[in-house]
């Protein structure tokens, strides 16, 4: 992820700027940051857990949301595009906003070689601000592998999955996703 040669700007330039951008750019400690296009694999990636979310979900009360939808940290004030959120119940909007949500309890995101520390570290310390996030997933790209974090009180539980078999339990949404499931069609994955 590349820093934009802009001066630190508070929320409300950057939401001015955000809003009128032909391009996404995530906002975090004052800065604005570019984000670029992913891959065709994470590109399917994210739409095949938006798709297999959305149908698990049907007729319960939940949402999901692709990375269009911006996501507001609570704490720092930062803004985030995750790959897909999921919110269960009435979506939470900041300020009365029809663009940014505050109340995802599920987050996945797509690991790409540029933004995997990324996504580990930084990203995941701003997740951890929302109050409402109960799981967050990253995705591998090159084999059928999953890294899954559950909030619990006073820490985060981390488990891995590999391999077609493997079934994650997303249990904030009450969902099980099969991983053969969604890497189905997925070129050029490792052997496990």
């Amino acid at each position: 992820m590349a820093s934009l040669p802009t001066p630190r700007i508070n929320e409300e330039e950057y939401l001015q700027i955000e809003r009128a951008a032909e391009y996404k750019s995530e906002f975090v400690d004052g800065d604005i940051f570019a984000l670029s296009g992913g891959s065709l694999v994470h590109s399917r990636l994210a739409l095949k857990w938006g798709s297999e979310l959305d149908l698990k979900l049907r007729g319960r009360n939940c949402s999901v949301y692709n990375s269009d939808a911006r996501v507001r940290t609570n704490r720092s004030g930062s803004y985030v595009y995750p790959d897909v959120s999921v919110v269960c119940g009435q979506p939470t909007t900041h300020q009365a906003s029809d663009d940014i949500l505050i109340n995802p309890i599920a987050v996945i995101e797509v690991l790409s070689p540029s933004t995997a520390d990324y996504d580990r570290g930084k990203k995941f310390g701003l997740y951890r601000e929302i109050e409402s996030l109960q799981d967050y997933i990253l995705v591998h790209t090159g084999s059928i592998h999953v890294e899954h974090f559950s909030r619990q009180p006073g820490s985060w539980l981390f488990r891995e999955y590999s391999g077609a078999e493997s079934v994650v339990s997303i249990a904030s949404i009450g969902c099980d996703v099969l991983l053969g499931d969604v890497y189905e069609g997925i070129p050029g994955l490792a052997a496990d």
